[in-house]
């Protein structure tokens, strides 16, 4: 991908380490060469789109929309990365369908050529909105993404399609499997109520959240294919909405990937952000990274709508794995997490723009917001990271 100015500095600039040292290296604009047996890898939360923010993008003298500005001010970050992932939350069934908001989202096309100029390489495709345009959806939504050369994970062109992917890259072998909560009722799938049809339910990667053991046994079913991969990797929709604490199925069915050897959890759905926490097995043979939630990446929902501001707020994880050219074994070394904010303001219509809680300098230029707004939103969300010696975010960002 890009240069490395963003996810590599970042990890230099973290709770816990030299200060003055690493001020410098967040600053420093030279591009920085990986080691042959290492990468990041970023995960961002919920990619959505309300009814204010498809008003926003629209341009009116060339009836067309355009979300690039979005991400105007996080792309360095998402640039920096060897694997961007995020959750695409709607769908691309096309200006026919009509484009849509909640409770049925339908987006143009070009919120995924955004995310594709942003950096992105991956992105999940099922969670409780993928059958929001039925079929059409479904498959539509697939072409277009492929036709960019974005990756897809979680629902897929036929019966017969892999439910994992595998990326090899600098020798690191990743193996990556979606999943998002549904209902399965005498062997139909069911999301947000919408029953999928014969030929689609079995392109849908879904799991019946109303038993633990179930879930569980479905998505190892996935991961059983991904074993001799060097990293597991676990894209999870789950959890309960606007809850930042997560629920005994989210703890339980983690400590049980953990146990089988699952090495990282990334979840999303509940729309603020939830712990993130290194998690280990019954025997204490694995050790596994969980995100239980990366919050909004961009959305409408806002303190002036709900009354609370946290799903304003976002997470940017980027995670460093190397891999030992002697012993072939690969291990996480650092996670670096990145506080995000949605800004929202009027000049002369709304405008939306991720804002990555990291580098105060980058903050001096930041428009139409306090610097107050941000703190409470930076510490809102980092009371939420358990740090540790390997779990670390920027912590001289408002001194």
């Amino acid at each position: 991908m890009g240069s490395m100015l963003g996810a590599k500095a970042l990890f230099e600039n973290i709770k816990g380490s030299n200060v003055s040292k690493n001020q410098e290296a967040l600053e420093s604009t030279s591009l920085v060469d990986k080691a042959p047996n290492e990468l990041i890898l970023s995960a961002t939360g919920d990619v959505m789109a309300h009814k204010p923010q498809l008003n926003a993008q629209y341009d009116a003298s060339t009836d067309s929309y355009s979300f690039d500005n979005n991400y105007v001010h996080i792309k360095k970050y998402i640039e920096s990365s060897d694997l961007a992932i995020a959750n695409l939350e709607t769908t691309l069934a096309g200006k026919d369908k009509g484009y849509d908001s909640y409770p049925t989202f339908n987006t143009p096309d070009s919120i995924a050529k955004a995310l594709k100029n942003a950096g992105f390489d991956l992105l999940s495709t099922i969670n409780n909105h993928s059958l929001d345009k039925g079929d059409l959806g479904v498959n539509r939504t697939l072409e277009v993404l492929k036709e960019l050369k974005l990756d897809t994970i979680g629902t897929y062109t036929n019966d017969s399609s892999d439910n994992y992917i595998i990326k090899d890259i600098n020798d690191i072998k990743l193996g990556i499997t979606a999943f998002s909560y549904g209902e399965i009722k005498n062997d139909t799938k069911y999301l947000n109520g919408i029953q999928a049809s014969n030929e689609t339910k079995n392109r849908l990667s879904v799991f019946d959240m109303t038993n633990v053991e179930n879930a569980f046994n479905t998505i190892m079913s996935a991961v059983n294919n991904i074993k001799n991969t060097d990293m597991q990797i676990v894209i999870i929709h789950w959890g309960n909405e606007y809850q930042r604490t997560p629920s005994e199925f989210q703890t339980t069915l983690a400590q049980k990937l953990c146990n089988a050897g699952v090495d990282i959890i990334i979840g999303s759905h509940p729309h603020v952000v939830q712990p993130v926490e290194m998690i280990t097995s019954s025997d204490n043979s694995n050790e596994t990274l969980v995100i239980y939630s990366l919050g909004n990446f961009i959305s409408n929902q806002r303190r002036e709508y709900s009354g609370s501001s946290f799903t304003e707020d976002g997470l940017l994880v980027n995670i460093n794995i190397t891999k030992n050219p002697k012993d072939k074994e690969a291990t996480i070394k650092e996670v670096s997490c990145i506080p995000t904010w949605v800004n929202k303001y009027t000049s002369p219509k709304s405008t939306y723009e991720i804002i990555p809680l990291a580098d105060k300098n980058d903050l001096k230029n930041i428009d139409n917001v306090s610097i107050e707004t941000l703190k409470n939103s930076f510490n809102n969300t980092t009371s939420l990271i358990k740090t540790s010696d390997i779990i670390k975010y920027p912590d001289k960002v408002f001194e």
